[in-house]
Protein backbone atom coordinates (compact mmCIF):
# COMPACT_ATOMS: atom_id res chain seq x y z
CA UNK A 1 0.00 0.00 0.00
CA UNK A 2 1.23 3.55 -1.09
CA UNK A 3 1.22 6.63 1.33
CA UNK A 4 -0.03 9.92 -0.13
CA UNK A 5 1.62 12.85 0.72
CA UNK A 6 -0.26 16.28 1.23
CA UNK A 7 1.36 19.09 -0.58
CA UNK A 8 -0.35 22.18 -0.27
CA UNK A 9 -1.40 24.38 -2.90
CA UNK A 10 -4.13 25.25 -5.18
CA UNK A 11 -4.62 27.21 -8.24
CA UNK A 12 -7.22 29.87 -7.05
CA UNK A 13 -8.84 33.09 -9.16
CA UNK A 14 -10.67 35.75 -7.71
CA UNK A 15 -12.96 37.24 -10.01
CA UNK A 16 -12.78 41.19 -9.71
CA UNK A 17 -16.20 41.42 -11.20
CA UNK A 18 -17.99 39.89 -8.43
CA UNK A 19 -15.58 40.23 -5.71
CA UNK A 20 -16.79 43.47 -3.47
CA UNK A 21 -13.51 43.27 -0.82
CA UNK A 22 -16.04 42.10 1.77
CA UNK A 23 -12.61 40.58 3.74
CA UNK A 24 -14.45 37.59 4.52
CA UNK A 25 -11.69 35.05 2.49
CA UNK A 26 -9.10 36.94 4.37
CA UNK A 27 -10.59 36.67 8.11
CA UNK A 28 -11.86 32.96 7.61
CA UNK A 29 -8.71 31.56 5.81
CA UNK A 30 -5.86 29.82 8.26
CA UNK A 31 -3.12 29.94 5.92
CA UNK A 32 -3.42 33.95 5.36
CA UNK A 33 -3.85 33.25 1.57
CA UNK A 34 -5.73 36.19 0.62
CA UNK A 35 -5.39 39.85 1.22
CA UNK A 36 -7.35 43.20 0.87
CA UNK A 37 -6.10 45.55 -1.90
CA UNK A 38 -7.24 49.02 -2.76
CA UNK A 39 -8.68 48.69 -5.73
CA UNK A 40 -6.91 52.11 -8.35
CA UNK A 41 -9.10 54.78 -8.67
CA UNK A 42 -12.16 53.04 -7.75
CA UNK A 43 -15.14 55.82 -6.69
CA UNK A 44 -17.74 53.75 -5.36
CA UNK A 45 -16.99 52.78 -1.44
CA UNK A 46 -18.67 49.88 -1.63
CA UNK A 47 -15.75 48.64 -4.09
CA UNK A 48 -12.94 50.26 -2.83
CA UNK A 49 -11.09 47.20 -2.11
CA UNK A 50 -10.78 43.61 -3.61
CA UNK A 51 -9.27 40.64 -2.29
CA UNK A 52 -6.17 38.94 -3.77
CA UNK A 53 -4.29 35.76 -3.51
CA UNK A 54 -1.04 35.95 -1.93
CA UNK A 55 0.11 32.89 -0.97
CA UNK A 56 -2.14 29.71 -3.11
CA UNK A 57 1.16 27.86 -2.49
CA UNK A 58 0.22 28.04 1.21
CA UNK A 59 -4.16 26.82 0.76
CA UNK A 60 -4.77 23.36 2.23
CA UNK A 61 -8.04 23.08 0.35
CA UNK A 62 -10.28 23.56 3.21
CA UNK A 63 -12.35 25.09 0.91
CA UNK A 64 -14.08 27.73 3.50
CA UNK A 65 -13.20 30.58 1.58
CA UNK A 66 -15.49 29.19 -1.22
CA UNK A 67 -18.30 28.63 1.28
CA UNK A 68 -18.31 32.19 2.83
CA UNK A 69 -17.90 34.20 -0.30
CA UNK A 70 -21.42 35.25 -1.06
CA UNK A 71 -20.46 36.80 -4.13
CA UNK A 72 -19.48 33.15 -5.57
CA UNK A 73 -16.09 35.26 -6.93
CA UNK A 74 -13.24 33.02 -5.53
CA UNK A 75 -12.54 29.68 -7.72
CA UNK A 76 -9.88 27.04 -6.81
CA UNK A 77 -9.29 24.60 -10.02
CA UNK A 78 -10.91 21.20 -9.78
CA UNK A 79 -13.41 22.05 -6.74
CA UNK A 80 -16.38 24.11 -8.35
Amino acid sequence: MSTVTFQAGANIKIDEDECVGCRKCVEVCPEDVYELEKRPGETDPNREYKSIVIASEKCILCLSCLEICGKNAIYIEGKQ
